[in-house]
């Protein structure tokens, strides 16, 4: 996999900037902010067919609102298990909250409480490893039902394991390090004298926010990697 172009790739377009500026726009508002999902879905699928130049336009707005609903319906539908789980520990809690629970019952809700924490935690990973199997094939098929093919999202995890865990660690990586050095920067602006002191607080939103388009940039060039091998091995 070529790492480093995920990240570099984005500057090699010329407008860049307006791009991706446009993208940190959409993003904060809601609603609206589906259709940067939809965006850097379109990018995966460029990177995956080879274009030239990755970064979509933002000329099919509508689109790109529809891919990015897609993706945040089939969140809600696979993310019901940890919400119904979450309510399975919260009720018993408020009804010890009134004092009416025993000891017993209150350490056998302290275990449950435990155990339901250790399943959350362990189908949340699971999701968000399989998240990007899950935009991949939206990428390709563009359609509702491509977000809840479970059978293709194991197979496209299984067709190329090693890259396709390679970006997954990658973009938590690349996401922890641009959020630091983002964070760092951040603080240097406002220590800034006057420049930083008045102007620091529309300064660095924007340019954290910009830096969090960059993450899912790269999110996309990695795993448009990733189904372009997989393409190549179908």
């Amino acid at each position: 996999m070529e790492l480093g172009k995920a990240f570099t790739y984005i500057f090699q377009d010329k407008r860049w900037f307006s791009k991706l500026l446009l993208g940190w726009l959409v993003s904060i508002v809601p609603i609206l902010n589906f259709a940067f999902t939809g965006y850097y879905t379109q990018t995966m699928r460029n990177v995956e067919v080879n274009r030239e130049e990755p970064l979509p336009e933002w000329d099919d707005f509508g689109k790109k609102f529809v891919l990015g609903f897609y993706m945040w319906l089939a969140g809600i539908v696979f993310a019901l298990p940890l919400i119904l789980l979450s309510f399975v520990y919260i009720i018993p809690i408020a009804v010890a909250g009134e004092g009416q629970a025993s000891d017993t019952v209150n350490a056998l809700m302290a275990g449950t409480g435990v155990l339901v924490t250790c399943v959350i935690a362990l189908y949340g990973l699971a999701l968000s490893l399989f998240l990007p199997a899950m935009n991949i094939n939206l990428a390709r098929k563009e359609t509702l039902g491509s977000v809840f093919e479970i059978g293709e999202f194991f197979r496209i995890f299984r067709a190329n394991t090693g890259d396709y865990l390679v970006a997954w660690i990658m973009t938590i990586v690349w996401a922890i390090v641009i959020g630091t050095v983002g964070t760092l920067i951040g603080a240097f602006i406002f220590a800034v004298p006057i420049i930083g002191w008045c102007f620091g607080w529309i300064i660095v939103p924007v340019f954290l926010g910009m830096l969090n388009i960059v993450i899912f940039q790269v999110y996309a060039h990695l795993f448009g990697q990733v189904a372009a091998k997989q393409a190549l091995t179908a």
